[in-house]
């Protein structure tokens, strides 16, 4: 007869808690996927188009589009990269996000549940898995996702490594050391959380072998980031503020914490006064939840020191950007590059859940699993045509397969004017397609040359301008090669770039109806009403209007 394990080894609640919650997770995961994958087909977005082949495609693009990047190299790079071996079609290019979207999930519990307890983990991790604003930004071919994963990953490598009870784990160390590399490598608002472990972990848990191996590797990315900054502030451009952003206040913060981050946006989007009831309602149990859980964190700080981490982490990119805006550093925010913090707040509300009396806390569990799938249901009706946790992808693909068909029955050369700061997307579907400002250098290569030339000496500095130079004649090809030219529109026609006015005097008008919105950028509508213009046709697509139009003399 084979030997059967102990009976206090089978029916151990230790062992049997860790075997519910593996099998927990697995089917939080599955769920996860669940509401992803729909979302992955949507039409690819001018972010999303910048990460393609269209313009990271060769090395020349890939060195230009860095030299101007906002965001550190590492990501773009990567893309370059994947692309290569797995094509840029959306799919592709949505599946590194997608799957580390979906790696964050039971990483989060790994991460947390050392620092708020088993079962606020697990509250937490089901949360991440519902989270509107995660779903979302699993399926965007951009950094935020990876973002999320690479911060829950260093809040459990630096609790266990500073753990004075733990063994010693060298290859934790080299993950931890990867990971932070890659942080600092891939937005530079992750620096905030290097540099909050290396001052609060030691403070925390006191001056250790450990934690001083901890402040030694933290202050070297640090250091080597900043070489990076200052390098790239001498030879390219830096850029700390962008018109798309906003300044971060204390309004904003209350609002990213208890209204976004909770709900993106989804229930206001729906318009009727249930659904604005129901915002405030999951507004105030996020603010119950949350106070609930600091005050638990605070409390068991003796014996888990390491769960103020969570409210550290939580306020650690936000309130890096309110002292940006105090400082009067310019528009620094917006909600998804404080996205890293996301996990936090829901780790802060399964503490609160798992701190309240019992049947209390029964009833508000009860009220989090409802308004998760209220605000999963307006997501998901709404996304297309509202604004919730960001604008709709506008239907990009639909608009660029018109225009496309128009060229083919003979509507090569017609100008095509638009609002939209970057139509970059049409060019993604239709390479017949390019807008002229995407395809301007961002300076003159000798000029780029000359710079690194001065910084770096004369080999460095002719190869610059040899890369740039390719960069610039391969967008001269693009352009030659258009059968549409994107240009900017204009109030009057007499502002308009008609040099390429065909015959029957006929153009396109495209409008986003997203990006820019009429009250930031109004000169297509008053170009419509302008006495010369005549509407020939009108075509609406999901988020775009296009329309046919001639402009007579």
């Amino acid at each position: 007869m084979r030997d059967l394990p102990p009976p206090s080894t089978v029916h151990d609640p230790a062992t049997v808690a860790r075997r519910d919650a593996r099998w927990l997770l697995v089917l939080l995961v599955a769920v996860g996927l669940a509401l992803r994958l729909p979302l992955m087909d949507r039409a690819v977005w001018f972010d999303e188009a910048c990460m393609s082949d269209q313009r990271i495609g060769t090395w020349a693009q890939l060195l230009a589009t860095l030299y101007v990047d906002i965001h550190p190299p590492l990501y773009v790079t990567f893309m370059h990269c994947w692309n290569g071996v797995f094509g840029d079609h959306a799919w592709s290019m949505r599946t590194p996000p997608l799957l580390c979207g979906l790696a964050a999930i039971p990483l989060l519990f790994w991460a947390g549940h050392r620092l708020v307890g088993r079962g606020a983990a697990l509250w937490a991790t089901a949360l991440l898995a519902l989270s509107p604003v995660h779903v979302w930004y699993s399926v965007e071919a951009r950094l935020y996702a990876p973002m999320v994963l690479c911060a829950l990953l260093a809040v459990g490598c630096v609790d266990r490594l500073t753990d004075p009870a733990a063994p010693r784990q060298p290859r934790l160390w080299w993950l931890h050391a990867a990971n932070t590399a890659v942080m600092l490598a891939l937005h530079y608002y992750l620096a905030v959380f290097v540099a909050l472990f290396a001052v609060l972990v030691p403070l925390l848990r006191g001056l250790t072998p450990a934690t001083r191996r901890l402040m030694v590797v933290h202050a070297i990315g640090l250091l080597v980031l900043g070489a990076f900054v200052l390098g790239k502030r001498a030879l390219g451009e830096f850029e700390t503020s962008q018109d798309y952003l906003r300044a971060m206040t204390l309004d904003e913060l209350f609002a990213f914490v208890f209204e976004w981050c909770w709900t993106g946006h989804t229930l206001p989007a729906v318009g009727t006064n249930v659904d604005a009831l129901a915002h405030l309602g999951a507004q105030a149990l996020g603010i119950v939840l949350c106070s609930a859980g600091l005050l638990g964190v605070w409390r068991a700080r003796r014996e888990r020191p390491l769960g103020l981490l969570v409210p550290a982490c939580l306020l650690a990119i936000p309130g890096f950007l309110l002292v940006a805006a105090w400082a009067d550093l310019g528009r620094t925010y917006t909600e998804r590059s404080a996205l890293a913090s996301l996990p936090f707040v829901f780790l802060l509300a399964g503490r609160g859940l798992t701190a309240l009396p019992t049947t209390l806390a029964r009833w508000l569990g009860v009220a989090v699993l409802v308004m998760a799938t209220a605000v999963l249901v307006a997501l998901f009706r709404h996304h297309t045509d509202r604004w919730t946790v960001y604008k709709p992808n506008a239907d990009w693909r639909a608009a660029a397969a018109w225009l496309g068909h128009e060229i083919d029955q003979g509507g090569a050369g017609r100008p095509v004017f638009t609002p939209t700061p970057n139509p970059r997307s049409l060019s993604y579907y239709d390479e017949r397609i390019q807008d002229v400002k995407n395809l301007t250098p961002p300076a003159e290569p000798a000029a780029i040359g000359a710079k690194v030339r001065r910084r770096l000496g004369d080999a460095l500095g002719g190869w610059a301008e040899r890369v740039f130079a390719d960069f610039a004649a391969h967008n001269r090809r693009l352009l030659d090669g258009a059968k549409l030219r994107v240009y900017r529109t204009a109030a009057d026609p007499a502002e308009l770039r008609l040099a390429e006015r065909g015959p029957d005097d006929v153009c396109y008008l495209v409008r986003d109806l997203w990006h820019p919105n009429e009250s930031v950028d109004g000169t297509h509508e008053a170009l419509l009403r302008h006495p010369r213009v005549e509407v020939l046709e009108t075509h609406e697509f999901v988020g775009i209007v296009v329309r046919k139009v001639r402009i007579r003399p």
